[in-house]
């Protein structure tokens, strides 16, 4: 688990809220999480980005430092239901 700091842009992996990944910033440190305002995300996840008024606490083992051409909205055939 990595400490990132507050205003990192990160990808985040799906969780019990978001069914697809997604990227966002952090907004705010926790023991093991983190709240992180969701800035991008797949379309069929709108209503739930959405519901969460566009935040969410996510662990600090399911986030990445996002990288420049980080897409949520790219789905591979398999993530397809």
């Amino acid at each position: 688990m990595t400490l990132l700091p507050v205003g990192t842009i990160v990808s985040c992996l799906a969780n019990g809220n978001m069914e697809h990944p997604f990227v966002g910033q952090i907004e705010k440190h926790y023991e093991r999480s983190a709240l992180v305002k969701i800035l991008a995300h797949h379309p069929k996840d709108k209503l739930n980005a959405r519901e969460l008024l566009q935040r969410v606490v996510i662990s600090f083992d399911t986030m990445t430092p996002a990288r420049i051409g980080d897409d949520p909205t790219a789905v591979t055939p398999q993530n397809v239901v």
